[in-house]
């Protein structure tokens, strides 16, 4: 689900337009900073979809909930990581 995504200290996830073709994508963007400073890189869901409410609902309830479990194993295997989710509906 989460192919070659790295995790970074600020994420935020969301919708974009497929750079690549028509449709939209799930995207989380990833800062190494806490003040999101700079420019995030990006990653990108291989799936399209041909609308962006579709995209949306996709990432709502298929990356969302892998990036919130890929997190907890995050912190569970390395001790003294924290890690904070705050969701934004």
């Amino acid at each position: 689900m989460l192919d070659g995504f790295t995790p970074g200290v600020r994420m935020k996830g969301g919708v974009r337009n497929n750079p690549e073709g028509s449709g939209f994508i799930p995207i989380i963007h990833v800062w190494g900073n806490i003040d999101c400073h700079g420019e995030p890189s990006e990653w990108r869901s291989p799936r399209v979809f041909s609308t962006e409410d579709a995209a949306m609902h996709y990432y709502m309830t298929a990356i969302r909930p892998a990036l919130e479990q890929f997190m907890a194993k995050l912190a569970k295997d390395q001790p003294g990581v924290k890690t904070y989710q705050k969701k934004l509906e």
